[in-house]
């Protein structure tokens, strides 16, 4: 018997665009040998050749018995469960296997297994120096699974998976392969809610967080306050205001801008300057302002301030003095229109002494405005900081952030990397030029179903636009059921790992590409580590048993067995858990490692 006839399996029974219903033939046992391996016919997942002249269509098993035929009047007592259900993936000519297909095939096709030389022929079409290795692929021994890295970038991923399936072991991996396959200039900025990466990069790259320990090597990390837009400062630093409120609060920002953008080394046309720009200005002097408009009191003409008793500090935060109104009709009186927003001010100062807001309102020397609101360094620096230097992997460690601001933060952040890339266009660390992928790890916390937020508005302008710019992302989550739909649906490659959730399994099934959200089912089954890799990045949907990290993160789960044989620690390292707790921030002492 030729190969040809030996791996024959059945005939086209019914196609629906790219799902194909196939009619096993009889005769057909369930296990055949074709030169001296083993196939199974019927695996979910597995792999299925229909010829049609000198081309090839290849289809991915997703659906096996009865539930797969076509309709009731097909079914038999004798092939009530020999059908299959198929889709489409892709074709080849000769050695030559592409993604999608030119034709259809049509009923009474015949229908093959899928051998090792078909599968070589399609794993090996990638161009070797164009691709990344994360694992090997579960279906064939002995092939790598290899990631097409411009697709899996510039066309976005999601990563997808339960606690515990592996998903920060594969994102470690992932990091990995970027900074150690060659890819010399690669850049990919990941931003960690939950600080389990610093322990990833070793030295393929840089940690940014809040109060580092400096033994670690961490640098800190700052967002400058002046480059939030009015809404989002207004939120973190004011609180809720009325339209006219808002509107003077915003004007006298604007005016704090246009004065301070004059010191500036290239200073912007003073028409283009909005309360908006990216510009440093003196933000304690904002609050003495608002403050002081409020207190002053005024003469009989109502016009006329009364003369301070004593004068303040704006860089202190102390208040200029004044003499109380008369609540009669005399001198002197009350400010005529005032703005009422006391209560607002309050909170301004109050963020400003608070010191869990350091890292956004004093960030460092050089980024922090002086009286005039002049900065020695900008957005420029920091932007080089993060993705210009001489490494490929950067983490900025957000976990150290008040959780109220988590998100205009982080939204901030993205935003300024993104307008950064945009508007260097063609230039050489523009993102067409240099592209950069953006790690969004727990992405559920910034990108909720329903809901408008500074994080969810720049994540969702980088999915739609960032492929044309350079700027990919990655949104890694287990929590799919909560996170926005058309963000998801931008993603051209998922990554699935282990998932339990039925609802998170409907999400994900409804968002997958190349409409083979039928394999869902296979998730609950999948093994710690392993994941169905769909879309863009690979040439057909393929089971790829990860690598385990060369670094694990802190998200790995830990060895209790091993944990639980070694001596019972001292108790006074609470003591020092204690105090890092109450500084906020992890600093080992070395004390507490005798």
């Amino acid at each position: 018997m030729s190969q040809v006839e030996a791996t024959f399996v059945g005939r086209v029974d019914s196609v629906k665009g790219s799902v194909v219903t196939v009619r096993i033939t009889d005769n057909i046992p369930t296990l055949i040998i074709v030169e001296g391996q083993s196939y199974r016919v019927g695996q979910i997942g597995s792999f299925l050749r229909i010829p049609l002249g000198y081309t090839q269509l290849y289809g991915v098993c997703t659906l096996v018995g009865a539930a797969a035929a076509p309709n009731t009047e097909t079914i038999t007592q004798e092939n009530s469960q020999r059908w299959l259900s198929i889709t489409l993936f892709g074709e080849s000519c000769g050695a030559f296997f592409e993604r999608g297909v030119s034709q259809y095939p049509t009923f009474g096709d015949e229908v093959h297994l899928v051998t090792s030389d078909d599968i070589k022929i399609i794993y090996n079409t990638a161009e070797r120096d164009r691709t990344i290795i994360v694992g090997n692929i579960a279906a064939s021994s002995g092939i790598s699974g290899r990631l097409d890295l411009g697709r899996l970038i510039t066309r976005h991923t999601a990563i997808v998976g339960s606690t515990g399936s592996g998903k920060s072991n594969l994102v470690a991996v992932l990091l990995e392969a970027i900074a150690t396959q060659g890819f010399k200039s690669s850049r990919v900025l990941v931003v960690d809610p939950h600080g389990e990466y610093a322990s990833a990069v070793g030295k393929t790259g840089y940690v940014y967080k809040v109060n580092p320990d400096p033994k670690d090597g961490h640098k800190n990390l700052y967002i400058p306050f002046w480059a939030l837009p009015f809404d989002e400062l207004k939120n973190i630093c004011l609180g809720e205001m009325q339209p006219s409120q808002e509107s003077s609060v915003r004007d006298l920002l604007t005016d704090l801008k246009k004065g301070a953008a004059k010191l500036l080394k290239k200073a912007p046309i003073d028409s283009a300057i909005t309360a908006d720009s990216p510009i440093p200005f003196n933000i304690k002097k904002l609050w003495f302002d608002l403050d002081d408009f409020e207190r002053q009191t005024f003469k009989k003409d109502r016009k006329t301030s009364m003369d301070l008793i004593k004068k303040g500090d704006s860089e202190k935060l102390i208040s200029n003095e004044y003499p109380q109104p008369n609540p009669g009709d005399n001198e002197p009186y009350a400010h005529p229109n005032p703005r009422r927003i006391f209560k607002q001010i309050d909170l301004l100062k109050s963020r400003l002494q608070d010191s869990n807001y350091s890292f956004l309102f004093e960030p460092g020397k050089g980024l922090t405005p002086d009286k005039k609101g002049q900065c020695t360094e900008d957005l420029d620096d920091l932007v080089g900081s993060w993705v210009g230097h001489d490494r490929s992997i950067t983490v900025l460690d957000v976990s150290g952030l008040p959780s109220e601001t988590l998100s205009a933060v982080v939204g901030t952040l993205l935003r300024i990397v993104y307008d950064m890339l945009f508007w260097g266009g063609g230039l050489p660390v523009g993102g067409r030029e240099q592209p950069l992928l953006i790690a969004l790890e727990e992405a559920h916390l910034f990108l909720p179903e329903g809901e408008d937020s500074p994080a969810h508005r720049a994540v969702a302008k980088i999915a739609k636009e960032g492929r044309k710019y350079g700027v990919g992302l990655a949104v890694i989550t287990q929590r799919p059921t909560e996170i926005d739909s058309t963000i998801l649906s931008q993603c051209g490659t998922f990554i699935a790992l282990r998932m339990t959730n039925s609802k998170d399994r409907a999400k994900v099934e409804s968002a997958m590409p190349d409409d083979l959200g039928a394999l869902s089912g296979m998730l609950p089954s999948l093994r710690t580590g392993e994941g169905l890799v769909i879309g863009e990045a690979m040439p057909i949907p393929s089971r790829i048993q990860f690598y385990r990290a060369a670094n694990k993160p802190l998200g790995d789960d830990p060895d209790v067995a091993v944990a639980w044989q070694k001596p019972r620690p001292d108790a006074k390292h609470y003591t020092q858990a204690l105090t890092s707790w109450r500084n906020q921030s992890i600093h080992v002492e070395e004390e507490t490692k005798k």
